[in-house]
């Protein structure tokens, strides 16, 4: 398997100008993971000019592994911004060598989603993959705790082409819905591409925190076990603002390293 963080791990999502951005880019090819995965928005700037950005991938010795993209896959009237933002995004993330869109959800207004929204939002996923496919980009769907709380990876592993979707499995969000991440891996480990390595602890008052990887509750002797023949990416994504995310992220890739 390879080991990649996305930027998110250094704070922010979207980071405020290019300057702030390749700071982060430059850390990460610095503790020498493999690959970079970011928020397309942070990319936007080199959809015009991506040779720009494959030179500074080549300089830091990294791959980008994918860009992230959140969007209402179920809403049919925002089918036809997504396939545009989709084909933007794919066009570069092909360009510079790499291979995923990292598609997110968004939550059903009322909470609860019935299985016609994730019927929906698989045939959002579907045509979008259908459209990147050719391009060699295939979607991998990151879930949040709210899909996990309803089984939505496991309905949309059922209603999706294998050869277009396929997942960026958050195992900190699986763990905060109260479900078991390693039995996760082993159930789609046909299906899944990239797993956003993440821990999950709960304070006094028993709020969700996300921790640093490695002090919560993620049995990563379990993990490595469950991850016997994986090839694809290992991805750091840390989201709890640490005070040194440098520190941090520089501690947690050795934690990584321990079950590769």
């Amino acid at each position: 398997m390879k080991l990649g963080c996305q930027a998110r791990s250094y704070g922010k999502g979207i980071y405020p100008n290019e300057a702030a951005f390749l700071a982060v880019v430059r850390q990460i090819g610095n503790l020498c993971f493999r690959g970079l995965e970011a928020n397309w928005k942070n990319l936007e700037r080199y959809f015009q000019a991506p040779e720009a950005f494959k030179r500074i991938l080549s300089e830091t010795n990294l791959e980008l592994i994918g860009a992230h993209y959140g969007a209402a896959h179920w809403d049919e009237s925002s089918r036809k911004q997504i396939r545009t933002e989709g084909s933007q995004i794919a066009d570069f993330v092909s360009a510079v060598g790499g291979q995923y869109i990292v598609c997110s959800g968004r939550r059903p207004t009322q909470g609860i989603a019935s299985d016609e929204m994730w019927k929906k939002t698989a045939e959002g996923l579907n045509l979008l993959g259908e459209h990147c496919a050719p391009k060699g980009i295939q979607l991998a769907y990151h879930n949040h705790w709210w899909e996990s709380e309803q089984e939505g990876l496991v309905k949309l592993a059922a209603y999706t082409e294998p050869s277009y979707v396929g997942f960026a499995f958050d195992t900190g969000h699986h763990i905060r819905a109260g479900k078991d991440a390693i039995a996760l891996v082993r159930e789609l480990s046909d299906r899944l591409h990239i797993i956003h390595l993440a821990d999950h602890s709960e304070d006094a008052a028993g709020h969700a925190v996300r921790p640093q990887l490695g002090t919560g509750v993620l049995d990563l002797s379990a993990l490595q076990n469950a991850l016997k023949g994986f090839t694809g990416w290992l991805v750091l994504e840390e989201e709890n603002n640490a005070p040194s995310p440098e520190k941090q992220v520089a501690e947690c890739i050795e934690v990584m390293r321990t079950i590769t």
